[in-house]
This record gives C-alpha cells, sequence and structure tokens, in this order.
C-alpha cells in the first residue's frame, strides 16, 4: 500500500467531525507511513504486508507499540491517543497495545523512581558485579536524585527525560570500579563508598530540581 492510500484508508476511519487528520509520514525502503499527531502526542502507523504496526509517542519519547490487522481499530487508538488517553485506559480497549512498566512510570511522572528499584531489584543477587555501587548509590540522598542506567556500566542521567550521561562508572574486577578521564585515563578507581563519595562530589551542583 502506498503512502496516500494508506493515509486515505485511515483517514476514512476517522470521525469526519474531528479535527484530526492522518499525513503522509518518512517513509524508509518503501515502507508507507502515516502519522496523526496533536501537540505533543503523536502516533506513527506503517503497512506491515496486511497488518498495521504502531508506535505511539509522547515528549519525544515511545511510550507503547502495537500491531493489528484491523484499521478501524488502528484509527481508533491513534485518535484515543492523541487526544490524550492514558496508556492503561488505550491497552483496556486495545488489548493489541502493549508498554513496558517503564513507560508507564514516564505516564505517570514516577520514571526516576521506577528506574532506581528496577536496578535494585536487578542486583540483588550478591555476586552481582555492581551490587555494592548500586545499593550505596540508592541510599545517596544527592545521586538517588539523578536517573540511573545499568548495563555494561553503571551511569547517571540528569533526569529521566535526559539520554546523555554525566559519568559513567566501570568495573576494574570485584569490587572496584573505575571512572575514565576525556583522554581515556583513569580519573578515579576505588571501592563502591569511595567511588559514591567521588560522584556526590562531582555531581552534587547539578542535582535535578
Amino acid at each position: 500500500m502506498s503512502e496516500k492510500n494508506l493515509v486515505g484508508a485511515l483517514n476514512g476511519e476517522l470521525d469526519h467531525s474531528l479535527a484530526l487528520t492522518f499525513t503522509v509520514g518518512s517513509a524508509s525502503a518503501g515502507t508507507a507511513v502515516a502519522v496523526l499527531s496533536v501537540g505533543d502526542r503523536f502516533v506513527n502507523v506503517i503497512d506491515n504486508d496486511g497488518s498495521y504496526l504502531l508506535s505511539f509517542n509522547w515528549k519525544g519519547r515511545q511510550q507503547a507499540h502495537g500491531q493489528t490487522s484491523d484499521i478501524s481499530h488502528v484509527a481508533a487508538a491513534a485518535r484515543r491517543w492523541v487526544e490524550g488517553s492514558g496508556l492503561e485506559a488505550l491497552a483496556a480497549d486495545h488489548p493489541f497495545i502493549k508498554f513496558s512498566g517503564l513507560q508507564l512510570a514516564y505516564e505517570r511522572g514516577t520514571a526516576a523512581e521506577y528506574q532506581w528499584s528496577a536496578l535494585l531489584a536487578s542486583v540483588e543477587e550478591e555476586d552481582h558485579i555492581f551490587r555494592d555501587l548500586v545499593l550505596l548509590a540508592s541510599r545517596d540522598s544527592v545521586l538517588n536524585r539523578f536517573f540511573p542506567r545499568l548495563g555494561h556500566r553503571f551511569a547517571l542521567s540528569v533526569d529521566e527525560y535526559s539520554d546523555g550521561i554525566l559519568v559513567a562508572v566501570f568495573v576494574r574486577r570485584p569490587g572496584r570500579f573505575v571512572i575514565f578521564g576525556d583522554d581515556d585515563g583513569v580519573e578515579i578507581e576505588g571501592d563502591a563508598a569511595q567511588m559514591v563519595d567521588y560522584l556526590v562530589a562531582r555531581l552534587r551542583d547539578q542535582v535535578p530540581r
């Protein structure tokens, strides 16, 4: 289906008394994309050979996704989203829509708290390589106001809306952590307590309000 045909089909499912219209989105690799947008909310709809892939976005972040072959449900779900529907209410009426706990926390304004809880749950095992560092950082009144990320390193962002990393801590060996400087040299190395003290001193003036 071409972009214009997809847009036309979706607009045909909308209530024409409403000031809402799907428009042609940015196509990639010959894929038809339609967009419904109001303010900071928009939905991308992609034609997927007999079904439709949906991406629900808010404030520059994907909040949910879904797939269905029923174009009437596509249009209805997209309309409800851009009109301000919450994730739980939207998914209750359209079960094909899926979202994560973190995405729901973003909607509720509790993303940072949710992320800390998720990280603490992920390092429960005593032999987790980042366990001591995450536990101490989560208890610190300065550090626990930043947004944490955990993967091959423990990192902090200024808040849940920032994709930038203020500082990243790597494991040197079990029980020892390191922060590298801009020249790839070692900025500081120490145990979990020493690292937390250093992070507090370095980030105290950047605590989000």
